[in-house]
């Protein structure tokens, strides 16, 4: 009985449902670089995640895999392969069912395409036996041959994309434009993509390639390869690219950690990474969770689109919001570990008063760390001479030791005069968010005096 390369298990018989005899089987295929965490290509990998998580929703047995594409020996390590592996499953929330560190147990072989060279290599020699492969005397890389192949298996190619419907590719217009050969493997007998990719493909049982439009270009090359080896085809899937304001590929500060430096929390980002080109444009996902629920495929869209920082600056706004407090926190810890901020990091993980103090104000993660440090170790704003005097009353109620925060009819000010002095005194600004609770967050750590014996001071010396 035929054996399912993923599970290594008999395919269903004769007379079993549909949905049981089907297995789907979708592939990430993540070269452990630092352009993974690009919001281009995470993109394509959410959609990619999506389809295969929406589908197992849905009852089928469906699952994704998480190979490394590390076949370069200079740029790639195990090291830097776990790097991007965490960043999927930790920062992102990816949960994959083949991973690095199950797949030997799960199917039998490895996701490291630096430890499948023998495979490929099995599989060359069947492109040396049909004649559409060779050794470039010159370079030492073995080509795969443009020409040989049309001669013996014609000049249109066809892959099925569930989005774009079919698309047929004419070979000898890579003839024309002087394209007669493609690497497969480099002199050092290493694999490249286009044969690795393939060979993967098809030990692995992969059933469903989704990824960017910007791979359209490179899918006729596969299919050379795959035909040529008598293998099955796959089922496409090419999704948009998100560009620039020109309509060119996005460059500069677009990573992931970029954003989040800037203010971002993680699942804004990932809403607008997933809305900018999927169904309502409009529409927010507070989580990844909540996306592939009502996952569909077509619904992804078909043109690009151009990125939109604005529009990513508003969900940002409307989720932090939304969210609920533990993940609006973790953002916020996460914000602090991105940008150096070890030390009030730490405090916060053990600070339950100064955490509730932060969820309760629902700032921005910038903003929320300008709050932590205004509450700890504020710097004194220049003193405004029109809140002289009630900065002055104030000190002296708030010196006495009282435990309720001073009151604007026992001090004879308005309820803003007092509501600015108490900023400037306790956190050295004039405009705070609720400046109660820092007063109660002071006195109950004790750092009350303290802050009444800075803030006299600052006052003392500024006449």
């Amino acid at each position: 009985m035929e054996k399912n390369p993923i599970e290594n298990v008999p395919i269903p018989e004769e007379g079993k449902s549909e949905q049981e005899k089907e297995k789907l089987v979708f592939r990430a295929g993540m070269s452990p670089t630092e352009s993974n965490k690009k919001i281009g290509p995470i993109r394509s990998h959410l959609y990619n995640y999506a389809f295969a998580k929406g589908e197992a929703e849905k009852g089928k047995d469906s699952k994704i895999i998480f190979r490394v594409d590390d076949t370069d020996k200079e740029k790639h390590t195990k090291e830097k392969a776990e790097d991007i592996f965490r960043f999927f499953t930790d920062t992102l929330g990816f949960r994959f069912d083949i991973t690095p560190h199950n797949a030997e147990k799960e199917i039998g072989q490895s996701v490291f395409q630096s430890e499948r060279q023998e495979i490929y290599r099995k599989y060359l020699e069947k492109l040396f036996d049909t004649h559409v492969a060779f050794i470039d005397k010159e370079s030492g890389l073995v080509l795969f041959d443009i020409k040989k192949f049309i001669d013996q298996y014609g000049d249109t190619l066809e892959i099925n994309d569930l989005l774009r419907g079919k698309i047929k590719f004419k070979l000898e217009e890579n003839l024309r434009r002087g394209q007669n050969f493609f690497p497969l493997m480099r002199s050092d007998k290493s694999a490249l993509y286009h044969l690795a990719s393939v060979v993967d493909d098809k030990t692995f049982g992969v059933t469903h390639v989704v990824r960017g439009q910007d791979k359209l270009s490179i899918a006729e090359f596969q299919e050379m390869v795959r035909v040529s080896l008598g293998l099955e085809p796959k089922k496409y899937l090419h999704t948009p690219m998100l560009l620039d304001a020109e309509g060119k590929m996005l460059k500069g500060a677009v990573k992931f950690d970029d954003f989040i430096k800037q203010g971002i929390v993680p699942h804004a980002l990932i809403s607008y990474m997933i809305s900018s080109g999927y169904g309502n444009p409009e529409e927010t996902y507070p989580s990844l969770e909540k996306f592939i629920e009502s996952f569909d495929y077509s619904k992804i869209h078909k043109n690009s689109g151009k990125f939109d920082i604005g529009k990513l600056e508003n969900i940002n706004d409307k989720l932090i919001r939304k969210t609920s407090p533990e993940v609006y926190f973790d953002s916020i810890l996460l914000y602090l570990a991105k940008v150096g901020e070890e030390q009030i990091l730490e405090k916060l993980k053990i600070d339950q008063e100064l955490k509730n103090i932060l969820i309760s104000f629902r700032r921005d993660p910038k903003e929320s760390l300008d709050v932590i440090k205004s509450i700890l170790e504020p710097q004194h704003e220049v003193i405004r001479e029109d809140t002289r005097g009630a900065i002055q009353k104030l000190l002296l109620e708030i010196g006495k030791g009282g435990d309720n925060f001073p009151s604007a009819e026992m001090l004879e000010l308005s309820q803003k005069a007092v509501y600015e002095a108490a900023r400037w005194i306790l956190v050295g600004k004039y405009t705070f968010p609720s400046i109660t609770q820092v007063f109660e967050y002071l006195k109950t750590n004790e750092l009350l005096n303290h802050r009444v014996i800075l803030a006299k001071k600052i006052f003392d010396a500024s006449f």
